[in-house]
């Protein structure tokens, strides 16, 4: 009977030493975001787009958070782009149809850019180039608003828009402090 219980008290306590040890690593990486998050110019945004990610709780640096950062806003981007081009088909032939072409340029090339440039430049340590390219893309949800406004409508895409300015706003803030590494 002495072995039996000798046993169930042996698993007791490795079954609470991993769930505590689960614990501390789940809250270790909600304080490392929150710490890096600090850093960045919009730190609720930061906190709301990387703890809606689970490969962040894993992250350990900063550069794995920003390569994770770089990844949401490419996702984002390109997921915008392909929504923004369905839009521009169902505007054809319409007055603002070369106002959805601009947004469709400009959203598309964003795209591009981050999938073809950011991410081999990133992954090589060329921050700098991957900042200029995040940079520039964070720029046509401007774009695409202004053109709007330069035919005094109001842009059906502007959620669309200042996701993907604020997504790649935040990658650029995470890159940025891997420039002096």
């Amino acid at each position: 009977m002495a072995s039996v219980a000798t046993s169930l008290a042996m698993v007791l306590i490795v079954v609470v030493a991993m769930s505590y040890g689960l614990l501390t690593t789940h809250a270790g990486g909600i304080n490392f975001i929150a710490r890096t998050c600090k850093k960045t110019n919009n730190f609720a945004l930061c906190m709301a787009v990387l703890r809606a990610n689970p490969k962040s709780a894993q992250a350990s640096t900063e550069h794995d958070l920003a390569s994770i950062a770089l990844q949401i806003a490419t996702n984002t981007t390109r997921k915008n782009a392909a929504a923004i081009c369905d839009l521009d088909y169902k505007h054809q032939g319409t007055p603002e149809a070369p106002v959805w072409h601009v947004c469709v340029k400009a959203h598309v090339l964003a795209a591009a850019d981050l999938i073809t440039g950011a991410g081999p430049s990133f992954h090589v340590g060329d921050y700098a180039d991957v900042l200029k390219i995040v940079s520039e893309a964070k720029g046509a949800g401007d774009t695409c608003e202004n053109a709007f406004k330069a035919i005094h409508k109001t842009s059906p895409v502007t959620d669309m828009d200042r996701q993907t300015t604020e997504h790649c706003g935040l990658a650029g803030d995470l890159i940025r402090p891997l420039l002096t590494k």
